[in-house]
């Protein structure tokens, strides 16, 4: 079992499945670097397994493969949507638990959002006002011993990648406003940019775990595919989160 003083929690992210798992996406099989990243993942000592978003490539059919693929863990996962999911294929599986968007463990709360309202047909995605509205009050109605953790999959700041940050939160200065002003806010993790981040934002810690399909070269003004072998095989994050707030991360990468 996990140390009873820490959470562990395992990001997984932008698998792009696709309808058909034998399909090659920039090169590389995505359903195959799912699947090795998940028997690594199943070996963990984890509380909880966050899927943040570009869980399939516009492919209804990958959902109910996802699902069955997720039998396998030992511990629960949960998931949110990213620009190439497909929400309402997602909440066919609202008996599954992982549709969930509060979360309340020992000393912390996950708040999970959708960032994928308004979409502007090149990647870019926004909280909706519900989502904002959920966001506050899941903010304001919480036991001040209580940490909070915000996971969403569009990245809220800048990650100095010039194509990439044309396509991040489009409200972003909003859920930036909203977030700084709960002082119980320690952490936000987010997918989407296909690489590992870790970066403060003011007092709080921002974290992205690299992809599962294909990665890309950070900080590039356009989209280029890793191809150095260190960092090009699929990968996942796994953050210990202690009972005073602080996070700690690792990334874990398997052979490209």
């Amino acid at each position: 079992m996990p140390e009873s003083n820490h959470l562990t929690l395992i990001q997984i992210t932008d698998m792009h499945l696709q309808s058909d798992p034998t399909v090659d996406m920039k090169g590389v099989n995505p359903e195959q670097r799912f699947l090795a990243v998940l028997d690594k993942v199943v070996a963990e000592k984890a509380d909880l397994l966050l899927l943040t978003g570009d869980l399939t490539h516009h492919a209804p059919e990958a959902y109910s493969r996802l699902v069955k693929h997720l039998e396998k863990l030992p511990f629960p996962a949960v998931w949110i949507p990213g620009n190439h999911d497909l929400p309402d294929e997602m909440l066919c599986f609202e008996g599954s638990g992982l549709n969930r968007k509060c979360i309340d463990l020992p000393s912390w709360r996950l708040l999970l959002l959708d960032s994928t309202a308004k979409p502007d047909g090149k990647g870019g995605g926004s909280l909706s006002n519900e989502e904002l509205v959920f966001l506050q009050d899941g903010l304001s109605q919480v036991d001040s011993d209580l940490n909070i953790l915000i996971v969403l999959h569009h990245h809220p700041i800048s990650v100095q990648s010039e194509w990439q940050d044309q396509i991040a939160l489009g409200n972003a200065a909003e859920f930036l406003q909203i977030v700084k002003a709960s002082p119980q806010v320690r952490g936000v993790v987010f997918g989407h940019v296909h690489q590992a981040i870790e970066t403060m934002c003011d007092e709080f810690p921002m974290f992205s775990a690299p992809a599962t399909a294909a990665q890309f070269v950070p900080q590039t003004c356009q989209p280029q595919i890793e191809s150095n072998a260190s960092v090009a095989g699929p990968a996942y994050a796994r953050y210990r989160l202690s009972a005073s707030g602080s996070i700690a991360v690792d990334v874990c990468r398997l052979p490209a």
